[in-house]
């Protein structure tokens, strides 16, 4: 027995990819990577046999040494928060059907310390949702070069050595309990947690507390409930507002995932949608629209962010600093509007 058959091989290498698809290494790369350079030319066929090849053999790319050897590593990194939440789930979902239409992966973390997350990871472009993105730019300076590669989803940051994402939050909630007050009076909130340095509750609740005062509507005691950020408290919350005495006729939800919650809650206590309590969320994801829950988000939200990243995905060259502003829109649906 010689080494050669003694051993078990470890990696196929592309050049056996091609040999076994009858095709050149430099169609077999092409076809592989999702890349096609000038000149290069090949059919569907042959594409799909290369394909099947490397399915056959096995083939694993190293992208450790195409990334040294081109510079792009073909990844999208995305650092999110609570994957359970319709809005990050349908987002996550977008970037996912997309990028492999350019060659390009997308891989998602979950992790509170986002700039940890990132420095461990190789990308070439990233999108941050963490809740903590905003508090600090400090990250930026620990990034180093990589910074530039990413876009923060924030409402109110300015880009400094990064890319920003923003959506008007406090102009959808507005949007959002000013639809509400079309046809009710009673009127409640479902909040998100606040931070210590936000006595009075994030923009979104205080924008709730504003309208209505503006309104001449007065906000009963507890009609205002906070829930823990996770998959279950939002139900606790809901539960909360909808089983007492004096129920809202309608709950303004901080996130689409609050929405889901009142909804669920509302039908298991015996209570009809929207004809007993009107519910709004903000986030418009697919999840919302699929159920027909009424929500704030933009026009073609998902793609304009998708799109925005992958342009820097693609071309190093795109231009520094750049902001992507969202402007809130309503979608009303069966949760607001009787049939």
């Amino acid at each position: 027995m010689n080494a050669r058959s003694g051993k078990q091989r470890t990696r196929v290498t592309l050049r056996e990819v091609a040999a076994h698809a009858r095709v050149s290494v430099a169609t077999a790369s092409n076809v592989l990577s999702g890349s096609v350079q000038e000149g290069a030319r090949y059919s569907d066929e042959t594409a799909e046999r290369v394909r099947q090849s490397a399915v056959e053999l096995k083939y694993l790319p190293n992208r450790m040494a195409r990334s040294v050897r081109t510079g792009r590593t073909r990844v999208i990194q995305l650092v999110l928060h609570m994957l359970g939440d319709p809005w990050t789930l349908s987002l996550a979902e977008a970037f996912t059907q997309r990028a492999p239409e350019y060659g390009l992966t997308t891989l998602i973390a979950m992790d509170s310390d986002f700039a940890s997350a990132l420095a461990r990871s190789e990308f070439d472009a990233a999108f941050v949702a963490a809740a903590d993105a905003t508090e600090s730019t400090q990250w930026r300076d620990a990034l180093g070069p990589l910074a530039r590669k990413v876009a923060v989803y924030a409402s109110d940051l300015e880009p400094d050595g990064f890319d920003v994402i923003r959506f008007d939050e406090r102009g959808a909630a507005r949007m959002a309990v000013e639809h509400l007050i079309e046809h009710h009076r009673a009127i409640a909130c479902l909040s998100a947690v606040s931070g210590a340095d936000e006595p009075h509750g994030g923009p979104r609740r205080q924008v709730y507390i504003a309208t209505m005062a503006e309104a001449g509507l007065p906000i009963p005691d507890g009609y205002i409930v906070e829930y823990e950020r996770n998959l279950l408290d939002p139900y606790r919350g809901a539960r909360s507002l909808l089983d007492r005495p004096d129920p809202p006729t309608a709950v303004f939800a901080e996130t689409d995932f609050a929405a889901f919650a009142a909804v669920q809650t509302a039908r298991e206590l015996g209570l009809r949608v929207p004809e007993d309590v009107a519910i709004i969320g903000i986030g418009d994801s697919g999840q919302a629209e699929q159920a027909g829950i009424s929500s704030i988000g933009a026009v073609d939200m998902r793609a304009q962010i998708v799109d925005f990243v992958l342009a820097r995905a693609l071309d190093s060259e795109t231009p520094a600093n750049r902001v992507l502003d969202l402007k809130p829109a309503l979608f009303a649906r069966r949760s607001t509007l009787a049939e």
